[in-house]
């Protein structure tokens, strides 16, 4: 049995957006009028207990009239947060919009949020494994659609051997081995990214987002400085069958695509 393996690095890169500000010399009039339009709180939730939760960007304001900015949430990715009440607020536009009101663990940083930028649990959240690997497979299919090749079939005995090892992935560490179980003609792709503070994994906020960004990563649309090698079993004219398995730790995540067809 001839088996081959393709062993490749990530590498996500996180989208910073720039904010511009312009402004025009208003006269008292104008002031005035400016002052008396701000944001109006139309209903509120209060939450019989604390929900744990983490920003993913955007900005809070110091009041529910939302006439300042006191902080830039990318500067708190990674600060735990809980969330005491959910308001719509009427803005000075007449457009309606929900925002949660943040404490932080400690405190110190305490402010309304729009809940699109709000996720549940601290750190990072869980993401769906069976999302990230419908996705995967569904955008590695769409890659070979476009080469004119036939679409792999899942194998649920596939999964699960690709799960087992992105789970010992995490396990072993470095001391981590590939074993497929005897898969007749095997080739694999073997991937991980853990996130330093500087580069958190904020882009991948739910497992189709992150089976879809894994594929793109690898066929060098978003990361063209990376190695080419899972390109060929991706667009592999041999295999037939895909497994995937996907583990998530915190700012860890592990990948393991196994490929094969019948002996």
């Amino acid at each position: 049995m001839k088996v081959k393996s393709i062993m490749i690095s990530a590498v996500t890169f996180l989208s910073v957006m720039s904010f511009g500000v312009t402004g025009a010399k208003l006269d008292h009039t104008d002031t005035a009028l400016a002052k008396s339009k701000t944001a109006k709180v139309v209903k509120t939730t209060n939450y019989k207990s604390k929900h744990k939760v983490h920003v993913g960007g955007g900005w809070m304001y110091s009041s529910s009239k939302l006439t300042h900015k006191n902080h830039h949430m990318t500067n708190y990715l990674y600060t735990k947060f809980y969330a005491t009440k959910k308001v719509t607020i009427r803005e000075t536009s007449g457009h309606t919009a929900t925002f949660n009101y943040l404490v932080s663990k400690d405190g110190k940083v305490k402010g309304y949020v729009p809940t699109s930028d709000v996720w549940n649990k601290w750190g990072y959240g869980k993401y769906s494994v069976s999302a990230y690997r419908k996705q995967a497979i569904s955008s590695i299919n769409e890659e070979r659609a476009n080469k004119g090749l036939y679409a792999l079939k899942e194998n649920t005995k596939l999964d699960k051997i690709a799960q087992k090892n992105s789970d010992r992935m995490l396990k072993d560490g470095k001391k981590f081995k590939v074993n497929v179980e005897g898969t007749p003609h095997a080739g694999w792709i073997v991937d991980s990214y853990i996130a330093p503070k500087s580069l958190p994994i904020v882009d991948y906020r739910n497992g189709t987002q992150w089976g879809m960004g894994s594929v793109y990563s690898w066929m060098r649309y978003t990361d063209q400085n990376r190695d080419i090698g899972a390109i060929p079993y991706i667009l592999s004219k041999d295999h037939t069958q895909i497994g995937v398995g996907g583990t998530q730790h915190g700012e860890a995540i592990y990948m393991f695509v196994l490929f094969s067809h019948n002996s």
